[in-house]
């Protein structure tokens, strides 16, 4: 017998479907409960459907240019970071997971014993998260930089030992042992307040290799208003923002004058990552001070150090740092505010070579940069 399809036989069909369909939506017969594990072919259908999405979207996907993931560095940010917002959910070298964790369906895997993923996909899964896991998105929009801190970590975290895990993420402080994970950037447990602040500013308010900015040098007003525009999400960040969010007005206000009183000295010849080429310093200092009308390149120093002007001294940065703004702000405005547009604007046709004089001039500690007036 062979059966004749016919459009009335098709709608038919398909309005069987729908009605099957709403029958299973409504009557709900696969248990939802966390309790129950997923039937094993439908938990395997969607963690395999996962590892596709993930692979397809992270096809020919790079780290950019200026990323070395081997660099220490970056690995102690990524690490920092992972301590505060990941290690409560996925352990760490000597730390266990919260017991709530392992009632989460899927249960979140316990990194340190996981073979890590590609680092496009270590890096796409940190950054965009997935649905229907618990695994949050990277709470600073537009910060894919940030994220390759923690894929470099995640690189590496299979083969750590406890004691490489401690001195990366708690840097010079006092880390307790046992460690333990801190809650989604909360300062409690194992780090205090000006403890978390210092694993990457350091207690000099130098910074770590430019991985995080000089906080010395700094006013307090300054300091004081970024910490409060990051915990309101008016700046981008997602390693800042966790950070900033707890802390009350007063905390934001003591940490504020406690880094601004630090004396500024820079180091005298601080290491170039090996992506960022030495520049010209003269070159930059004519940038810095003139700009480029012809190119609508603004003068850095028509705000920054000028008296009365809410811009941050940049004199003394870390070139690192300066390079990795100077890209960010290049692609856009990464910190909403009454100055973001401006900033975008005198930055966004500066070349590559530009980056390079400018980082060289204003990280120069015999520079004329470096005693250039502190930002009131």
């Amino acid at each position: 017998m062979i059966l004749r399809v016919t459009w009335r036989r098709a709608v038919a069909a398909l309005g069987a479907l729908l009605v099957a369909a709403f029958a299973f939506w409504w009557v709900a017969p696969y248990d939802i409960s966390a309790r129950v594990p997923h039937w094993r072919i439908f938990g395997e259908a969607l963690h395999g459907y996962m590892n596709n999405a993930v692979r397809l979207r992270t096809l020919g996907v790079r780290p950019p240019p200026q990323v070395d993931l081997d660099d220490p560095a970056l690995l102690r940010l990524g690490a920092s970071h992972f301590l505060t917002g990941c290690a409560t959910c996925h352990g760490a070298p000597g730390v266990e997971r919260n017991p709530i964790v392992q009632m989460m369906n899927p249960e979140a895997p316990y990194l340190p014993d996981v073979q890590p993923r590609r680092p496009a996909a270590l890096h796409w899964i940190t950054y965009n998260g997935i649905k229907y896991t618990g695994m949050p998105g990277w709470t600073g929009e537009g910060r894919e930089d940030e994220a390759w801190a923690v894929a470099a970590f995640l690189a590496k975290l299979p083969e750590m030992t406890e004691e490489t895990f401690r001195a990366l993420a708690f840097g010079s402080t006092l880390a307790p042992a046992p460690v333990s994970a801190i809650p989604f950037g909360q300062h409690s447990g194992a780090l205090t307040t000006f403890g978390g602040c210092v694993r990457c500013h350091g207690s000099d308010g130098l910074g770590r290799d430019g991985t995080a900015p000089q906080l010395a040098g700094q006013t307090a007003a300054y300091l004081r208003r970024a910490l409060g525009n990051y915990a309101g999400n008016h700046r981008q960040s997602g390693i800042m923002e966790p950070m900033a969010a707890p802390l009350t007005d007063s905390q934001r206000d003591k940490l504020a004058v406690y880094f601004a009183a630090l004396p500024f000295a820079p180091p005298p010849d601080p290491p170039r990552p090996a992506a960022l080429a030495q520049g010209d310093a003269a070159q930059g200092e004519r940038l810095a001070r003139q700009g480029d009308p012809a190119r609508n390149i603004g003068a850095c120093l028509g705000c920054h150090g000028q008296p009365g002007n809410p811009a941050p001294r940049i004199a003394g940065q870390h070139p690192r740092f300066l390079a990795d703004w100077l890209r960010l702000w290049r692609t856009g405005p990464q910190a909403p505010g009454p100055h973001a547009e401006r900033m975008a604007a005198a930055v966004r046709m500066l070349s590559d070579q530009d980056i390079a004089d400018l980082t060289t001039y204003f990280a120069g500690s015999d520079s004329t940069a470096a005693t250039v007036a502190r930002v009131p």
